[in-house]
């Protein structure tokens, strides 16, 4: 009864407010990423940076800088991978490892952020060995190190561990720390091919890093999946959405490429209406930016799709996708890119069906007209007759093409060239299915709203269905 008792008088009282104090901090953040409450105290003078948006709690990682720098300089390069993989972020001051305890206690207090309780510890350089320990003690879900560097033998965090390391290290050898790696149970060491020390200094080229990271956060997250970088052609990002179905998987899938006369939309425009039909249906799907001319031309523009396919096929396993039942999805200017590219021998890059909505399949015949003349120029720069055969997929067909699916609206302008690439489809023997939509014009976007024209959401998922 007395042990009773003092439980009793140990609980809060009815209607007490158990939450921790909301933080207090610079609202102007620190000035690179909107939202962030900038400067937050969490131990005497000690500050942070937090990331964590007001909604529903979402997993959050805490940020340790090395021996150089402090909470905004030399990690910043996390902050978007952290964002795009759904996360909140802490990025700390310290001093030494009790302080890297006190913000592990100040970020988990009960209401104090819009967090849920598992968080990941991230840390390069020296930070490694104070996330190894903070991660051990505070039972956090996970660590994260770049660029390693340990004074001591650090013990077996007992948590899963992801770790990034230049194999030009010459500051922090990267033999030693990778066997450390090999000794704990539950650790996963990725090499960064030429990488040295200091990962804010790695080269566009070696930042595949970005990717498999903010995939590691993810786990076996399902749904939408935003700007996944699958190629990166000079430097630049290019860059894909995915959505990835509830269930065990692996899912046929779809890549999508937009239109927009190849210079125009990114992988959100003209393609839209299509996403909501796929998902439902239980498909996975990518829809894709692509370098647009007069930038390139439009050998590179295939080389973008070829690439955004060899991405997929290569981390089927981490889309939960079956490379064997991928299918690629055009219209308009990339109907031609989509049915061009499957007419070309491509290594790793097959693909087992092709949808074209009111694609371009025949450029010879714009030639001989002024405005087809300053397209051509556009899309391929210099050009004669032997160009335009070489990219028209009208002169590529055969009887072994994937099979094909074909929509077209009859007040399209392109409606007579559909007719014929699928009259030189039915004359090779090759296996295709044209569906038209009677007086639709050019555009899926166009034809939202006509309930006369919905019946194609349906027909394209039961073609996948029945050849994926």
């Amino acid at each position: 009864m007395r042990l009773v008792c003092l439980l009793l008088a140990a609980l809060p009282a009815a209607g007490a407010d158990t939450r921790c104090p909301a933080p207090a901090g610079d609202p102007a953040g620190n000035y690179m990423v909107p939202g962030v409450l900038g400067g937050v105290k969490y131990s005497g003078q000690l500050t942070l940076d937090a990331y964590a948006p007001a909604g529903a709690p979402r997993l959050a990682a805490i940020l340790i800088h090395g021996s150089q720098g402090d909470k905004s300089t030399h990690l910043t390069q996390w902050f978007d991978v952290l964002q795009r993989a759904g996360f909140a972020w802490f990025s700390i001051d310290y001093r030494n490892a009790a302080d890297v305890r006190a913000a592990v206690k100040y970020v988990q207090c009960p209401g104090r952020f819009d967090i849920t309780r598992r968080l990941i510890l991230i840390a390069e350089d020296t930070g490694a060995l104070l996330a190894v320990d903070a991660a051990r003690e505070s039972g956090a879900g996970g660590v994260v190190l770049f660029g390693a560097r340990f004074q001591s033998s650090p013990a077996d965090p007992a948590v899963p561990v992801l770790m990034f390391h230049g194999s030009a290290d010459d500051e922090s050898p990267p033999g030693a720390v990778e066997a450390f790696c090999k000794a704990w149970r539950r650790c996963q060491f990725q090499a960064v091919p030429g990488g040295i020390h200091n990962f804010e200094n790695w080269h566009p080229d070696q930042w595949e890093w970005k990717e498999d990271l903010a995939a590691w956060l993810r786990g076996d997250q399902r749904g939408l999946w935003k700007d996944i970088t699958y190629a990166r052609p000079a430097g630049r990002d290019i860059r894909m959405d995915a959505f990835i179905p509830d269930g065990s998987g692996p899912f046929a899938a779809v890549i999508i490429a937009h239109g927009g006369g190849w210079e125009a939309g990114d992988k959100v425009t003209y393609v839209s209406p299509i996403f909501a039909p796929l998902s439902r249906a239980g498909f996975a799907w990518f829809s894709i930016d692509y370098r647009l001319t007069p930038y390139v031309r439009n050998g590179e523009q295939l080389d973008d799709l070829r690439a955004a396919v060899r991405y997929v096929r290569s981390h089927a396993a981490r889309f939960h996708v079956d490379p064997a039942r991928i299918a690629v999805l055009g219209e308009s200017a990339s109907g031609q890119m989509v049915t061009q590219m499957v007419s070309e021998p491509c290594p790793g890059c097959e693909v087992a069906a092709v949808i074209s909505f009111y694609g371009v399949y025949d450029f010879t015949a714009w030639a001989n007209d002024p405005e087809g003349k300053k397209m051509l120029d556009r899309v391929f720069g210099e050009w004669d007759p032997d160009t335009l055969k070489r990219y028209s997929p009208l002169y590529h067909v055969r009887r072994d093409l994937p099979p094909v699916l074909l929509l077209q609206g009859t007040t399209d302008e392109l409606y007579a060239g559909t007719q014929a690439y699928a009259e030189r489809l039915k004359q090779a023997g090759a296996r295709y299915e044209l569906i038209l939509l009677d007086g639709a014009p050019h555009g899926m976007e166009n034809w939202a709203g006509h309930p006369e024209w919905e019946f194609y959401k349906k027909r394209v998922v039961d073609w996948l269905k029945a050849v994926l």
